[in-house]
């Protein structure tokens, strides 16, 4: 009798636990726990700088010096969810992190991925895969404002990496550095406050989400080009440079979702012609001039407002609601096409959302617009709907 009296204790014990730290009925079904018990550093250990401390069922930054906390456990594939809450106070930014696949070194945003947090770093504010994938800075203002609770979800299946932040998706993209590693919560510098509340974890068994490779990161097979440019594989991305020119697949598609990572730049510094680009589907090439601009939509890829339009626009058609992405840097985007309906995302976020009916089904081709840009694709999937 004693031993069952204990045996519910303990189980009462662990579901005040789990619902202190936020786990809904439905995440304890899913597979979801706690990763912090609101009550102890069991499970975690300061890696670098000073001791965290528990207030209030918070996990705390140590406001005196730098440094970082992580789990003892490393983790794979997983959904990792939790609320933060960070203050500047006299400092110059209020800057902190949540690091995943983090190696147990001093420099885990190096030595791994981190989720930064800070709306002072332009080149990196919230939302960032720090120093690999930028979000951008007035964007993460209006989406997780200082001094107050904002949720996060990070999601690493696999290459595939998703970040939500108060609900709204901030990152949608592929990185195959870094495969496992620890949890772990950053503070940057003396001065800020930073704290972690409600985190909770579930392990992936499977990575299996219908996408299939449209580039195999090694050559060109699948693939056929028409006009002057250069197309090559470097580094496990297509690259296409030296002139006009489109790369189709001899594949075609109709109602499809289809993500890829691209990157654009200048040939060189000094060029006459800001770097401007696009990734066509449902397009053929030009019956009247297969070198010339296909017949079909194009996702447009130009990084400068006011010009022209703008990264993620269905061109000569639908304008982005917005420019999340800047030359030189990687972005990811995500296109979907079901009948007429029209979606495209840039970064995770939804910038297009229309119906067109102009062309029904066609292939995937990559645009090099002109002598002065170097375009760079990877991680290019897609999957039927």
């Amino acid at each position: 009798m004693r031993m069952r009296g204990a045996l519910l204790s303990g189980w009462l014990c662990l579901l005040a636990a789990a619902h202190a730290q936020g786990l809904t009925p439905q995440e304890r079904r899913e597979g979801f726990r706690p990763l912090f018990n609101g009550r102890t550093l069991n499970g975690w250990k300061v890696y670098a700088g000073a001791n965290w401390r528990v207030q209030n069922g918070e996990l705390v930054g140590p406001t005196d010096s730098a440094g970082w906390i992580g789990t003892t456990d490393e983790y794979e594939n997983f959904i990792l969810r939790g609320e933060y809450w960070i203050d500047k106070g006299d400092t110059h930014e209020s800057n902190s992190g949540v690091f995943f696949r983090a190696q147990r070194t001093a420099t885990p945003w190096n030595d791994g991925y981190e989720m930064q947090i800070s709306l002072q770093d332009a080149r990196n504010p919230t939302g960032s895969i720090y120093n690999r994938v930028p979000t951008h800075l007035e964007r993460m203002r209006e989406i997780a404002p200082e001094r107050r609770w904002n949720a996060f979800e990070i999601r690493a299946c696999g290459s595939h990496i998703q970040i939500t932040i108060n609900g709204e998706m901030v990152q949608d993209c592929d990185l195959h550095e870094f495969k496992k590693g620890v949890i772990g919560l950053q503070q940057h510098h003396a001065g800020v406050t930073v704290k972690y509340r409600n985190l909770r974890i579930k392990r992936l068994e499977s990575c299996d989400e219908g996408w299939q490779p449209l580039f195999n990161g090694k050559d060109l097979s699948g693939w056929y080009a028409t006009g002057m440019a250069r197309w090559s594989v470097k580094d496990g991305a297509i690259v296409g440079e030296a002139g006009m020119g489109h790369l189709f697949t001899e594949k075609t598609f109709t109602d499809f979702e289809l993500r890829a990572m691209i990157r654009i730049r200048p040939f060189k510094e000094d060029s006459p012609m800001r770097p401007n680009n696009g990734v066509y589907f449902r397009a053929q090439p030009n019956p009247d001039n297969p070198n010339n601009w296909p017949v079909g939509f194009e996702a447009q890829v130009f990084n400068h407002a006011g010009r022209d339009y703008i990264t993620g626009s269905l061109y000569n058609r639908v304008m982005a609601s917005r420019l999340l992405t800047r030359d030189g840097d990687w972005f990811s985007m995500r296109i979907r096409a079901k009948g007429d309906h029209i979606q495209i995302f840039v970064n995770g976020q939804k910038v297009v959302d229309t119906r067109n009916g102009d062309f029904a089904s066609g292939r995937i081709a990559l645009q090099c617009h002109d002598p002065f840009t170097i375009i760079e694709t990877r991680d290019i999937y897609w999957r039927p709907l």
